[in-house]
């Protein structure tokens, strides 16, 4: 269940920034740093979920493994690999904790939607600290109001995954007047983190709580291209790598989040196959002997590898096209926005089945199952993944239908 769809081939280009002073790891490397961090994340698990975010110790950890590091430009330190890369090692992350993992999730994928911006905001962001994070947010009524040199912005972001470790904040505002949308990027110092707006049943940890922005002079040197524009691609970002940078922000770099749902998955399958190795029932008899729990992680352990390898395989296949076109075909498009919805319901159906059959034991607070059953329920949730709005897509792409609304319900 944990092979690869495909080897990557890595690089060995040395970076002064590399805390593991062995130049750029291959993507083994980093699948293990991965592994290895599984059983300190779940000691950390209750933590995460009661404080509400991640631990600090934590996010360092992630840095000090070169995992943010994945999707961020050579030009500063970073190692600038394909982002299936950063969604494998999700995967392995949300094993041990799904709020963690949804921390990487989020704050790794803006270190590749941020290279479309110019040379100057990313010298400004990254030049002097590549470990600067990036969290975002959503607020349909944030303004942009016209002023000498820029913008007044005023805003109250919700959903700002992993704001309390983040220095700066890309979003968007619209233009007060003329209602034009814009991206901006913001930095810390004007963010108001609203603290008791994160109160959820599930990836509690992953940090995702309002942010206030009163009154805050945006420069026009800060604007960015909206994500649905024609520069969209990191075209000014001055990479070697340019096709991962010009994955959608629509139909292929949420594979990110459905990422955290499959992991959760696999993490759950793992657990609950060496319990029932040495679980008896009551009666005495050993309880993997049970045909029925035989046939339940059967099923369950094929939804997994399912989910995974068509996340995998979606963007490996999106990125060999890019490498020598333009962008993909609408049907592509149509179909990985399929298939980062469906493949949580997947790892859904796979958790599900197992929760049922642990019975009791399962709804123990003290005991992860129930954390990991609340997780992939919640990962679902996420907007980019609502199965309704992208198999609706994909329904009407195929049958040769106007696309209606981009995003949203």
């Amino acid at each position: 269940m944990d092979g690869n769809v495909t080897d990557s081939k890595s690089t060995s280009k040395s970076s002064s920034s590399n805390a593991f002073d062995s130049g750029i790891p291959t993507r083994e490397e980093l699948i293990q740093r991965a592994r290895d961090m599984a059983p300190i994340l779940l000691e950390r698990a209750p933590n995460c979920e009661e404080m509400r975010r991640a631990p600090k110790e934590t996010i360092d950890d992630f840095k000090q493994a070169g995992f943010f590091k994945i999707g961020l430009p050579k030009k500063y330190g970073g190692y600038e690999m394909d982002y299936d890369v950063l969604c494998e090692v999700i995967m392995e992350i949300a094993h041990a904790c799904g709020s963690s993992a949804w921390n990487l999730a989020v704050l790794g994928e803006h270190n590749y939607t941020l290279t479309n911006s110019t040379a100057e905001v990313l010298d400004e962001l990254w030049a002097d600290d590549p470990e600067v994070l990036l969290s975002s947010g959503n607020d349909h009524n944030a303004e942009l109001a016209p002023t000498d040199g820029g913008f007044i912005f005023n805003a109250r972001l919700q959903y700002s995954s992993g704001c309390d470790y983040a220095s700066w904040w890309m979003c968007r505002g619209f233009e007060k007047g003329s209602g034009q949308s814009h991206g901006i990027i913001i930095p810390r110092e004007h963010a108001t983190i609203i603290e008791d707006s994160w109160h959820v049943a599930g990836l509690a940890g992953s940090g995702s709580k309002d942010v206030e922005f009163n009154n805050v002079f945006v420069p026009t040197k800060h604007l960015r291209p909206m994500p649905f524009s024609p520069e969209w691609g990191g075209k000014a970002a001055a990479v070697q790598n340019p096709a991962t940078y010009r994955l959608s922000q629509q139909s292929t770099k949420p594979f990110a989040l459905t990422s955290v749902s499959v992991g959760i998955a696999g993490g759950v399958i793992k657990d609950f196959t060496e319990q029932m190795k040495e679980r008896q029932s009551r009666f005495g008899n050993s309880v993997a002997e049970f045909q029925s729990l035989q046939l339940r992680l059967a099923e369950s352990a094929v939804e997994y590898d399912t989910a995974r390898k068509i996340v995998l395989s979606d963007l490996q296949e999106t990125l060999s096209i890019l490498r020598d076109e333009e962008d993909i075909s609408p049907e592509l498009h149509a179909r990985n926005r399929r298939d980062m919805a469906y493949c949580p319901r997947l790892a859904q159906a796979a958790v599900d089945r197992l929760f049922y059959a642990a019975g009791a034991g399962g709804l123990f607070l003290d005991g992860n199952l129930q954390r990991q059953f609340r997780d992939v329920h919640a990962g679902g949730a996420q907007v980019f993944l609502n199965w309704d709005i992208n198999a609706t897509a994909y329904g009407r792409a195929i049958l040769g239908l106007e696309q209606q609304g981009l995003i949203g319900p």
